[in-house]
């Protein structure tokens, strides 16, 4: 790549953890862009990295650009300007803690319906940020942090090009490195799992699967207690710890062995190589890209949504009285060309809701 710079869209916890692995680790020469519907917050994230970068005596340069609001025509313009190698989105409707800093009765509805319900609102930024890059930037890597096992597979049905994700499998395969004892860290770590992983599965066949090189890791479920009892906002410093790492090879061009979520597209998460900016899945052998496919999808019906390949978008919460309830049809099968439709039918009942307690319409 020739460019050296990176676009990142929203300036959240997780951006922060980012900005500060990379205002310490990168090796050569970046500029930083944040686009921030809150130019304070991007000021200040930005001022912290460049002055954690000086420090450091790193490369990384950070600065911000405001956006009045996240559409079609202030990505196209940002992206004419900035002419980015990778572009990082991090904005979506819907954050991850809301359901333990501000709960109502539609965390607790998120909570019944599982973490997919809210794909239509998570789907939405990274859709008209995919769509401008096509358009403006198509050389530019779109990674997508916002709940990439459902999302990436809505843009890649819909014809967006979608590099990968980050987070999720990311962070476990991180947790699992971490957990293996020191004669045991060198080699290829593979992981095979699901954003449903973050937490213990129900069943113990449902555990994401791991092998060092060829040899399939014994005890995830062990390796993976620590992460799972820590809480999820300070698993943001691994994650984005490990997404710095990988801007920085998507920068140099590196050849890299990951763990990642959506690559290409695809649901879920795998192993993967990245070779001259292309992604290839890096599986064990015996394990076939359709079985592997097979298991994220069966995965994806605990987290409450699956994205079918041939675009359809399947609620796996339909039949909850609950649920149905609150959203009388929201939840009925739809194709990922209505996501825009149902996150505007959704924002106004999280408006509805978001004024009522939690467990007031269970």
């Amino acid at each position: 790549m020739t460019s050296r710079d990176i676009l990142i869209v929203g300036v959240g916890s997780l951006t922060r953890a980012i900005r500060s692995s990379l205002a310490t680790t990168a090796a050569e020469r970046c500029t930083v862009t944040l686009l921030s519907g809150t130019p304070r917050n991007a000021a200040e994230v930005c001022y912290v990295a460049n002055t954690r970068a000086a420090l450091s005596g790193t490369g990384a340069v950070f600065r911000a650009l405001p956006a009045p609001e996240y559409s079609a025509e202030v990505f196209r313009a940002v992206l004419a300007r900035v002419r980015p190698a990778v572009v990082l989105n991090c904005a979506s409707h819907q954050s991850p803690w809301e359901g333990t800093r501000t709960p109502s009765a539609w965390s607790d509805l998120v909570a019944r319906a599982g973490f997919g319900v809210t794909l239509p609102l998570q789907s939405v930024h990274a859709l008209t940020l995919g769509e401008a890059i096509a358009e403006v930037s198509p050389r530019a890597l779109l990674v997508n942090a916002c709940f990439p096992d459902a999302v990436n597979p809505v843009l890649d049905a819909l014809g967006v090009p979608v590099f990968c994700g980050t987070g999720n499998v990311m962070t476990i395969a991180a947790s699992l490195r971490s957990a293996l004892s020191a004669e045991e860290t060198p080699g290829t770590l593979r992981v095979l799992g699901h954003h449903v992983h973050l937490h213990a599965p129900r069943h113990p066949d449902d555990e994401a699967l791991a092998w060092l090189d060829e040899a399939p890791m014994a005890e995830v479920t062990d390796a993976l207690r620590a992460q799972r009892g820590t809480p999820r906002s300070e698993l943001n410093a691994v994650g984005g710890h490990a997404t710095a790492l990988l801007l920085g090879h998507l920068l140099d061009g590196r050849d890299t062995h990951a763990n990642l979520p959506g690559p290409a597209g695809l649901p879920g998460g795998y192993p993967v190589r990245i070779r001259s900016g292309r992604i290839h899945l890096d599986l064990p052998r015996g394990m076939s890209r359709e079985r592997a496919v097979a298991l994220n999808q069966r995965w994806a019906v605990s987290d409450g949504v699956q994205v079918r390949p041939d675009g359809e978008v399947r609620f796996t919460a339909e039949g909850d009285p609950d649920t149905d309830k609150e959203l009388p049809d929201v939840l009925r099968p739809s194709h990922v060309s209505d996501i825009r439709e149902r996150c505007a039918r959704m924002l106004a009942l999280r408006t509805r809701l978001r004024n009522l307690p939690p467990r007031a319409c269970a």
